[in-house]
């Protein structure tokens, strides 16, 4: 399977991250799997998953909000 995620790109941003999903909520981000775009979070200390997808954008430990759509190699196509 190959990678949907840039792999590069996440590393080069200084981590760790915040998401902010669609619904308003943030958590730290755990891991990415880029391959997938599973997205682990650490919820009050139990990890549970999401998909890139639901997330409006990462926020780095620097503060800087980073669009979910720029973590992926190739722009999303929308139908």
């Amino acid at each position: 399977m190959a990678d949907k995620l840039n792999i590069a790109y996440i590393n080069s941003l200084p981590q760790p991250f915040i998401a902010r999903l669609c619904g308003g909520d943030e958590w730290p981000v755990y891991d990415i799997d880029v391959e997938t775009g599973l997205v682990r979070l650490d919820v009050v200390g139990k990890l549970d998953h999401t998909h890139i997808a639901e997330i409006d954008y990462f926020r780095d430990m620097n503060g800087v909000e980073h669009d979910s759509e720029s973590f992926y190699l190739e722009p999303m196509e929308v139908s």
